[in-house]
């Protein structure tokens, strides 16, 4: 099974949203994911409950079962609790989410600073740009960012698109085909990452 944890800053860096999607595009491709939610919000877990039809290989994680996936969404964090520190010494990949504002690059540097503080730590992170906007400025320096920050970047983003925010709701089927593309891009980069 392949531990992936999911970590921020902030709230609203779509860290849950990620997580569910890249899940579910997983799921497309065959491949079990349980969920561990230890956001206090639940968001990731009421997200699954919620959804009017159950979401193919993706469940809310139940211990005795095999996944091929075990993703675990945090809390916005800067200062990492004990149990998203240990999820991070067990997890074969970290992915560190963030947009390219300013502000939030800030943000997560400081998470950066508090919870990778080994180079094994660091090693494994991989930082996932979210909420892009296309053709900007700060689209154009997401690699310098990232070097900034002293972690390797997966190379797909996730642009700002308005049917991501929808697909708390709607699932899936908000995603337009180009979200969808870009989502199972973003998850491909993952899996080749654990691959490894």
């Amino acid at each position: 099974m392949t531990k992936v944890l999911v970590v921020s800053a902030k709230g609203g860096s779509g860290r849950t949203t990620a997580t569910i999607l890249l899940a579910t595009a997983l799921g497309e491709a065959g491949l079990t994911s349980g969920i561990v939610d230890l956001d206090p919000q639940a968001s990731a877990s009421s997200w699954i409950s919620a959804s009017l039809k159950p979401i193919p290989g993706v469940e809310v994680f139940k211990k005795g079962r095999d996944y091929d996936f075990l993703w675990t969404d945090t809390q916005p964090l800067v200062d990492p609790t004990t149990q998203t520190r240990e999820a991070a010494s067990a997890a074969n990949i970290i992915l560190l989410i963030g947009s390219d504002s300013p502000l939030d690059l800030h943000a997560t540097n400081m998470t950066v600073k508090n919870l990778l503080k080994t180079p094994a730590l660091k090693k494994k992170t991989h930082l996932l740009f979210t909420r892009v906007v296309k053709n900007t400025g700060l689209s154009k320096q997401l690699n310098d960012n990232a070097a900034l920050l002293g972690v390797q970047r997966l190379k797909p983003v996730i642009h700002f698109k308005n049917c991501y925010r929808e697909a708390a709701i709607r699932g899936w089927s908000a995603l337009n085909r180009a979200a969808k593309d870009e989502i199972r891009n973003v998850a491909m980069a993952v899996l080749a990452k654990t691959s490894k």
